[in-house]
């Protein structure tokens, strides 16, 4: 019996494989596991180092701010000390006033001891958002402070314009 053109049976061919079955590259399924699998190992590693890092930026903000509230103590101190000598030369008036820094410098050095690093850090992002022209003077003051801090540093701690 002859078959047609238009028969669909085929008994003497080979089944021919369609687009899907057709494996062009046979190594690049293997080639993409591969890169699967380096792809999670290196997120992973990525999460791990990104876990340290913030550990270790707490541990660095949490000295600083130790030794914030320390410096901070220390001119409380001063400024105590020097209210009396301001009485004496000055007088009490200003002495009054020399008091009522100290007084305010405490006050934050105490709000800084109360709280953790991840509330001053809320507390600033408070302030970023309410305020930006504010903290971007603080900045600049900030900037500023540490430029002198590092330059009188280099120089031995000499003046330069006496």
């Amino acid at each position: 019996m002859p078959t047609t053109p238009d028969s669909t049976e085929k008994p003497n061919q080979l089944a021919t494989p369609n687009a899907a079955e057709i494996d062009i590259n046979p190594t690049g399924s293997k080639a993409r596991e591969a890169f699967a699998a380096a792809k999670e190992k290196v997120g992973e590693q990525a999460s791990d180092f990104k876990e340290q890092a913030t550990g270790k930026a707490r541990d660095y903000a949490a000295i600083g701010k130790e030794k914030a509230v320390e410096g901070l103590d220390s001119v409380t101190r001063l400024m105590d000390d020097a209210a009396s000598t301001i009485d004496d030369k000055v007088g009490a008036q200003y002495g009054d006033y020399a008091r009522k820094a100290a007084s305010a410098v405490s006050n934050v050095a105490t709000s800084l001891r109360s709280k953790d690093v991840d509330e001053l850090l809320e507390d600033a992002r408070t302030v970023v958002r309410k305020s930006p022209a504010l903290a971007i003077g603080a900045a600049v003051a900030v900037g500023f402070v540490l430029a002198r801090l590092v330059r009188a540093g280099k120089d031995g701690g000499q003046d330069k314009s006496a």
